[in-house]
């Protein structure tokens, strides 16, 4: 009885770890901010909009490019507590590897909209502890 209890608290530790280290799919977490525009077996493009003051909820990406289609100031909360703040101008684009688990705030006074094109070959695969 006690190696099951074991096996079951094992269990339980491992998938909440994994839940913790594994990628959040934006489009899922936050579905009413994700307008998909195409969804292959290869890439996502989506248009992103996020209002003012509206805060994502946590998600992770996988490599993407991203094109500002507005001026809009953002700031992004990383899960081990770092901030990031944005102040891109309409047509500012970029790129980036897969993007560790984060939250993404609308800082400005205006709608904040971008296009993000995500690489679904290329995904966030969270990170071991040893």
């Amino acid at each position: 009885m006690k190696k099951i209890l074991s096996f079951i608290a094992t269990g339980i530790f491992l998938f909440a770890a994994a839940s913790i280290t594994s990628a959040q799919d934006w489009k899922k977490t936050d579905p009413k901010m994700n307008h998909i525009l195409a969804d292959t077996t290869f890439l996502r493009a989506t248009e992103a909009i996020i209002e003012p003051g509206e805060k994502s909820k946590q998600h992770t990406h996988p490599a993407a490019f991203f094109y500002a289609l507005t001026d809009c100031k953002l700031r992004v909360h990383y899960s081990d507590g770092k901030t990031e703040d944005l102040d891109l101008k309409a047509g500012d684009s970029g790129c980036s590897g897969p993007e560790r688990p984060h939250m993404t705030e609308n800082t400005g006074n205006k709608q904040a909209r971008f296009l993000l094109v995500e690489l679904k070959e290329h995904p966030y695969k969270g990170t071991s502890k040893k």
